[in-house]
């Protein structure tokens, strides 16, 4: 079998670029954070440590989306995963369980940052406590994912025919050579006679319930919070505002990111699926922005917060300094000259 070699460097190297940009936002929440960041620096090391986790399982696994006519699946290759073949299904139930629980993590970070605005007196007590059941509130969610995966988004005769003949045999690939998770709406027995497959029809119905209820949340919170920021704006510090203005719009970006790379794609493949229209190419697009969102998720953190831009910048600052020959250094301090770093 002839894989595509280019698909693998580039996801593996997005991977890996994920990996490198959280450590490198955990460095920065760990020795950089503004002291008034409190306890939400643990929320924001969650999500990075949930990102670089996502990012590992896409190095190990690479998984492939395929699409077509009522199928959209996640195909992952025994060959290529650097995972035992035992733990193939596993990896598939948590890229699905991590996709819910994305969508919960976003929605905590906006309750968690609307509490602390509004001075809610929930979290004047026992704070730090507080602020673990809302992580372990997103594992919940998580764990609800994956037995909803596994109950209504599992392997079946007929889609193992649909993907045999749509998707494998083109590949020379056999069933026995992949392991596959994913909803197939409209099937065929072996009368030729079509049916609703309910199973995916009840994920769609659960993943839409969830969607609707994180975005409701987010944008509630995210509203109140703007709207409290500029009406304290003017009886805050200049430091607190800046701060709470720097969090809130990292947040938002943060957010935005996920929700057009990820949820979005995903929600378009699978009503396409439902509708028994959706293509091979809206697979292929969805794997793409999916398998980029850890890597450029960081991102707004580092350009938006103020003490992580300065100490990024601070950063290269030392690294250009590094690199100038001490030959050009002294010619330059001989003629009474310094040498600009930018």
């Amino acid at each position: 079998m002839k894989f595509a070699s280019s698909r693998l460097i580039f996801q593996r190297s997005i991977a890996s670029l994920g990996v490198l940009n959280n450590l490198i936002l955990i460095l920065l929440i760990i020795f950089k954070s503004p002291k008034q960041l409190g306890h939400y620096k643990y929320l924001m090391g969650y999500i990075t440590i949930f990102e670089i986790l996502y990012s590992i399982l896409d190095f190990v696994s690479v998984p492939e989306i395929f699409s077509k006519d009522s199928i959209f699946v996640i195909v992952i290759y025994k060959k290529l995963a650097f995972l035992p073949e035992v733990l193939l299904k596993y990896a598939n139930m948590a890229f699905c369980s991590l996709f819910g629980m994305s969508m919960a993590i976003f929605a905590i970070h906006f309750v968690y940052r609307y509490l602390i605005v509004t001075g809610s007196r929930f979290l004047q007590k026992k704070h730090f406590q507080k602020v673990m059941s809302l992580i372990l509130f997103t594992v919940f969610v998580g764990f609800i994912w994956s037995i909803a995966t596994n109950i209504f988004l599992n392997n079946n005769v007929y889609s193992d025919a649909k993907l045999s003949n749509d998707y494998l045999n083109s590949r020379n690939v056999t069933l026995e050579e992949i392991d596959y998770v994913g909803a197939h709406f409209h099937q065929i027995d072996s009368s030729g006679v079509e049916f609703i497959n309910w199973k995916s029809m009840g994920a769609v119905l659960i993943m839409t319930i969830v969607i609707f209820l994180s975005f409701s949340t987010v944008f509630y919170c995210g509203l109140e919070i703007y709207n409290r920021i500029r009406i304290m704006s003017s009886i805050q510090s200049s430091g607190t505002k800046n701060l709470q203005s720097q969090l809130f719009w990292a947040l938002v970006f943060q957010t935005m990111i996920p929700v057009f790379l990820m949820h979005i794609p995903a929600s378009i493949g699978f009503i396409t699926s439902m509708c028994n229209q959706t293509t091979e190419v809206l697979g292929e697009t969805t794997e793409w922005t999916i398998f980029m969102y850890p890597a450029l998720d960081p991102l707004p953190n580092f350009f938006i917060i103020k003490s992580f831009r300065q100490a990024i910048l601070e950063f290269i600052g030392c690294m250009r300094k590094s690199v100038v020959p001490p030959n050009a250094t002294n010619s330059k301090k001989a003629t009474g000259n310094t040498i600009p770093l930018h």
